[in-house]
């Protein structure tokens, strides 16, 4: 074996333990912690009630939101489906995030010439709006949706789907302030 190929044997694989390391170091090893779930939630609103239990009055949050976090039992299911049929039909079966998906939005946005879709499952936009900074949030790079493609599969692992779903639920906001 020539010189040269001793030295292409040793370098190439030298070469790809750098990248590895250099891309792990540029998406993971600054990726919040699956714990700030808990601390982005967004908060109830404080309800004062009466001794026979009715509403009295309600305070909002901050921001004017009117909150109740249910659980995924009472949601009603037409709720969910529709949900999931809009936002993520492969929810019950993609580990996090769907390439299919994010294959199909990247062509519809190459060939309408601007973001007209994005491609991110439930579990990716939970990621993205409860673990990321709100600075980074608003990025629209490769960078941010790798990272939050990793913490989508991280939130996949640790979590069940329905945790998933009734998280997605209570605490994405629809519009208009309605959670």
């Amino acid at each position: 074996m020539s010189r040269r190929w001793r030295f292409a044997l040793v370098l190439i694989p030298l070469t790809l333990a750098v990248l590895t390391v250099g891309a792990w170091q540029w998406l993971v090893v600054d990726l919040p912690s699956l714990d700030r779930l808990t601390a982005n939630r967004v908060v109830p609103s404080t309800k004062l009630l009466a001794r026979d239990g009715r509403l009295l009055y309600e305070i909002a949050d901050p921001a004017g939101r009117r909150h109740t976090t249910l659980p995924l039992s009472e949601i009603p299911a037409v709720l969910q489906r529709a949900t999931i049929a809009t936002e993520d039909a492969s929810f019950y079966t993609n580990p996090g995030v769907d390439a299919v998906g994010i294959l199909r939005a990247v062509w519809i946005n190459l060939t309408g010439g601007e973001v007209l879709a994005g491609g991110s499952t439930i579990t990716q936009q939970v990621a993205r709006n409860m673990l990321l900074d709100p600075q980074e949030r608003a990025e629209r790079t490769l960078t941010r949706k790798l990272r939050e493609s990793i913490l989508a599969w991280r939130l996949a692992q640790a979590y069940s789907k329905d945790e998933i779903l009734e998280l997605y639920l209570n605490q994405t906001d629809y519009g208009h302030l309605a959670y």
